[in-house]
């Protein structure tokens, strides 16, 4: 009897033997199977991306030598679309902020160029113009025929571009080949209307505060900030904005942060990772990016523009000042869906730009400035905000309206009535921008 008990006690053994090893097996293939997929989205992100750089070079190139009015102007309306869809693509690879920085920022500044273009669209381009189009286009072929090299050695190495290393700042170049596509290019400087303004970054940054850090403040920082027990300082960046390049290991993940040597600001934070589930919606996000923005000490700030994807949340927003909206002030919170903790941040333009400003009262009223709106526009919200333009900033009432199913916004110059601005909003699966 009691061989018999053995005998079934070894049956049951190996009973759960077997299913453990199938368990194992499928959890395997199904992991398998997720980084195949994410493997094959990635893959197609970057030839997309690249086939949008190459339209993107050659409606610059077209605009270059058009002679006709109309062509000219859809030629520069294409180049804002292109530009437009290749920083979304962009967006979406696996790229260490540095290096994702950099090759967004050309398409933004390419789609900034052609908005601010666009009024005199059906005029001849005079030679500033048309040098500044020819150092768009340089620069985009630079990062195309980069792009298109990093794609040619990751097909023949076989490099994935899931791979933890491609997400470092200083992992070996050789296993990143697309961060060197991103990060060997000359980027032209643009002085044109619009929020990404390189102009507006120009001037000495207002919102880093005084006094320097060492290194290890730096690393004190940003454990601080992360709720990390500790932080190591991986390597230093320059530019108009010193910094410590940091990586920690936070709340939400391993992340990497860059902190200022002046003042010990920080500058950004990334994922190191992603694709996570989506447990929550906008709401959730709004509150807890709030109480992030509140407890980090960035006073009042106020949603402007949101995106969702990969089981991240982005949420632009702007920091305000008696009821005003400081458009030059603004950062960006990304945010887990799945935990809602904070996970990247882009605090840029907010420390360029963050100071006390004076003359926000507006010589012209809401009533008179709604004047100077299409009849065509249902307005339903009126806002006082201070928008970035050329060399300056200029305070504005923004109108929100609606014609045809469309949302726009209407910026009128709170001094003089005339109208500075109008962006569209476009919907997205996403989120809402405005372009």
């Amino acid at each position: 009897m009691q061989r018999k008990h053995h005998l079934i006690l070894y049956a049951l053994l190996a009973l759960c033997l077997v299913l453990a090893v199938a368990w194992a097996a499928q959890a395997e293939s199904e992991k398998n199977r997720l980084a195949r997929a994410l493997e094959e989205g990635y893959a197609g992100a970057l030839e997309d991306a690249m086939a949008r750089m190459r339209q993107l070079r050659g409606n610059i190139d077209k605009a270059l030598v058009s002679a006709d009015a109309g062509q000219s102007a859809l030629l520069i309306a294409r180049i804002g679309s292109d530009a437009a869809a290749a920083q979304g693509l962009i967006s979406t690879l696996p790229l260490s902020h540095p290096a994702m920085g950099e090759a967004v920022k050309l398409c933004c500044q390419a789609g900034d160029y052609a908005l601010a273009l666009l009024p005199g669209a059906g005029e001849s381009l005079t030679e500033e113009q048309a040098r500044r189009l020819t150092e768009l286009s340089a620069a985009c072929q630079s990062l195309l025929e980069g792009m298109e090299a990093a794609a040619g050695q990751m097909r023949a190495e076989k490099l994935a571009f899931g791979a933890e290393a491609l997400m470092l700042a200083d992992a070996d170049g050789d296993a990143r080949p697309l961060e060197r596509a991103a990060q060997s290019i000359t980027y032209p400087t643009l002085i044109y209307d619009g929020p990404f303004s390189d102009v507006v970054s120009e001037d000495a940054p207002r919102g880093l505060g005084e006094g320097t850090v060492s290194q290890e403040e730096a690393e004190a920082i940003a454990a601080a900030f992360t709720g990390a027990d500790s932080a190591v300082c991986v390597q230093e960046s320059g530019g108009d904005m010193p910094a410590y390049v940091v990586q920690a290991a936070g709340a939400g993940g391993d992340v990497t942060l860059a902190v200022t040597k002046q003042g010990g600001q920080v500058l950004w934070m990334a994922p190191e990772q992603g694709g996570w589930e989506t447990k929550y919606g906008l709401e959730d996000c709004r509150r807890a990016a709030k109480g992030f923005l509140q407890s980090h000490g960035y006073g009042e700030m106020a949603l402007t523009f949101w995106q969702m994807y990969g089981g991240l949340a982005t949420l632009s927003y702007a920091a305000v000042q008696e009821g005003v909206l400081l458009y030059p002030d603004l950062v960006k919170v990304q945010l887990r869906l799945d935990t809602l903790d904070v996970v990247g941040i882009e605090a840029r333009h907010y420390l360029a730009s963050h100071t006390l400003r004076q003359g926000l009262t507006p010589g012209v009223t809401r009533q008179e400035a709604q004047k100077a709106v299409s009849g065509r526009l249902n307005v339903t919200a009126a806002q006082l905000c201070l928008i970035p333009l050329n060399r300056s900033e200029v305070l504005c009432w923004q109108f929100t309206g609606e014609s045809e199913g469309r949302i726009y916004y209407v910026y009128i110059d709170a001094h003089t009535g005339r109208q500075r601005e109008i962006l569209q909003r476009v919907e997205s699966d996403a989120g809402p921008r405005a372009e």
